[in-house]
């Protein structure tokens, strides 16, 4: 890459031969004059991309293709779409498919790379960390350095590790921290350990929403959102299909008395505990199913960029417009209700508010 650049810092980058590039050469927007927080926004570095490889990113979107992305059309969509912030994250496979040395690395240099994207545009952007789940030690180290030096806005988990899904035991060292810190994760599916291919219907079609509902599913039935209620959660394209599922999986629950113990308040209450984004997700139906389950202050605004169909942003952000809601509810999606998970940003957003 061209430009000023830096070593990584700490001493997990000693094992990592990436360079970080600076962004200070890109021209920062001088207003930010849109109020939408975008919390599902994903980025792509170069040197991401090379680690990981493109066949790896490919094969998890519907297009079979590794997306463009660069900071200059992050916010230029991000200004077409009237989106002021957008808290960034690596997205589905992260660094899960590589060896534990060199996943400690690059997730070390993804969060200097987007922390300094949040130093380059204040107000535009925000960020979810990357964490090594290859160990659950390097995964918690990596939590607390991008919580604490980088000022991540929290940190983003894939809906399952190898097979293993958030409420796995193993995972409990990671929850007392973030659930010390009350700290928000983000949640994106990714492919299943195992699935049965169904020809030309790409793994983020069927598979990612289901693997948020066995996610969500295991989150509370394993006890991990009763055990640490101050993790606050954001899921994924509006559940994935827990909207749906919700009543089933209660009603089913009732005859087995292990099950009702972990949900004393019910199933229902519980779902209602979490955070949904509206990526992908905007279709009348299934926004009516989300609302029916969650009250409108669980609600989030989200666009997926840069995967999707081309225009799917455009029409999330219509859709979002045309499903009724009323005025504040809408504004309570748009904005308000993750400035109630990222404080931060109130700043920025009367800034904007103030150039309108």
């Amino acid at each position: 890459m061209t430009g000023p650049c830096r070593r990584v810092r700490s001493d997990v980058s000693k094992t990592c031969h990436f360079q970080l590039p600076s962004l200070s050469g890109l021209p920062p927007t001088e207003s930010m004059s849109h109020s939408r927080i975008d919390v599902h926004h994903h980025i792509l570095p170069p040197q991401y991309v090379e680690a990981v490889g493109t066949d790896a990113i490919a094969r998890q979107g519907s297009s079979g293709r590794v997306p463009q992305w660069s900071v200059d059309e992050a916010l230029s969509l991000m200004d077409r779409s009237g989106i002021g912030t957008a808290i960034t994250s690596i997205t589905a496979p992260g660094v899960s498919a590589l060896a534990e040395v060199e996943a400690g690395g690059l997730a070390r240099w993804c969060n200097e790379f987007s922390a300094n994207m949040v130093r380059d545009w204040p107000g535009r952007f925000g960020m979810f960390a990357c964490l090594p789940l290859q160990s659950i030690d390097n995964a918690l180290r990596e939590a607390v350095y991008s919580l604490e030096t980088l000022k991540a806005d929290g940190v983003c988990l894939l809906s399952n590790y190898d097979g293993r899904y958030l409420g796995d035991p193993v995972m409990r060292p990671l929850y007392e921290e973030l659930n010390r810190r009350k700290a928000v994760v983000f949640v994106h599916p990714t492919s299943p350990a195992s699935m049965v291919p169904i020809d030309q219907l790409s793994p983020s079609s069927l598979e990612f929403p289901f693997d948020t509902t066995r996610t969500v599913a295991s989150l509370i039935f394993g006890g991990i959102t009763t055990d640490y209620p101050e993790i606050r959660w954001i899921l994924s394209h509006a559940g994935g299909a827990m909207p749906y599922l919700a009543g089933r999986i209660e009603l089913l629950t009732r005859n087995n008395p292990a099950l009702r113990e972990r949900i004393p308040d019910g199933f229902r209450r519980a779902m209602a505990t979490f955070f949904f984004d509206c990526a992908l997700s905007v279709d009348p139906a299934q926004f009516a199913a989300l609302r029916e389950l969650v009250p409108d202050s669980q609600l989030l605004f989200g666009t997926d960029y840069p995967f999707g169909p081309k225009g799917q942003i455009a029409e999330t952000v219509s859709g979002v417009l045309d499903v009724g809601l009323e005025p504040g509810t809408l504004k309570a999606l748009e904005s308000d209700n993750a400035l109630s998970l990222f404080p931060r940003l109130r700043d920025f957003q009367e800034t904007a508010t103030e150039v309108d």
